[in-house]
């Protein structure tokens, strides 16, 4: 069974070590997913309005998101918080009533610092499971690649085995709570 995900980055810069993190995921779990990255740089900051008067790129990210099994985010630390285009658009989700609730989301990060993105992805979990958004985040491990320049090779392609076990493990926990979800929406 091939589950559809949607993934959004907090860098989109070349040579974005998050980005290639989702790449990295895309390759490694190919039979597994059908992986849409979405681009969140251009979405407008977050306006309170109906969701009809929605920009037509906020629209779109929302449909996406509510078609997937699931959600990843690759978030970089920037000021020991994640980066204001992960925040905006989740703000943009958070209003759609019930988008993200319960739905499966797996977080992600890559730094060059020895930390990973550790704070960032704290904060990212602590605004996805507040009670008017609900979503179901990964637990049992965080995927925190650290000092990323020497972890990636010139392809973009994670060579640490140590990083891509944790990557295993908490993909298969994201299978877990992606199965779960599908079945309570069965019985709904």
């Amino acid at each position: 069974m091939s589950f559809k995900i949607v993934a959004f980055c907090g860098s989109s810069k070349p040579g974005s070590y998050n980005q290639y993190l989702i790449n990295f995921l895309r390759k490694k779990y190919i039979n597994e997913m059908n992986l849409q990255i979405l681009d969140i740089d251009d979405l407008p900051f977050l306006k309170f309005m109906k969701y009809e008067d929605f920009p037509s790129k906020v629209k779109y990210m929302c449909q996406s998101i509510q078609s997937a099994d699931g959600l990843v985010i690759a978030t970089p630390e920037i000021n020991h918080g994640m980066t204001a285009n992960v925040k905006n658009a989740i703000d943009w989700c958070s209003m759609v009533p019930h988008l993200l609730w319960h739905k499966p989301v797996m977080l992600m990060g890559a730094s060059t610092g020895p930390l990973g993105t550790v704070r960032a992805q704290m904060q990212l979990r602590q605004v996805l499971e507040s009670p008017m958004i609900n979503s179901r985040v990964t637990r049992s491990i965080e995927c925190l690649v650290t000092n990323a320049q020497d972890l990636f090779d010139e392809n973009g392609n994670l060579t640490s085995q140590k990083s891509i076990d944790v990557m295993d493990q908490q993909f298969n926990e994201f299978k877990q709570l992606i199965n779960e979800r599908n079945q309570e929406l069965a019985h709904e």
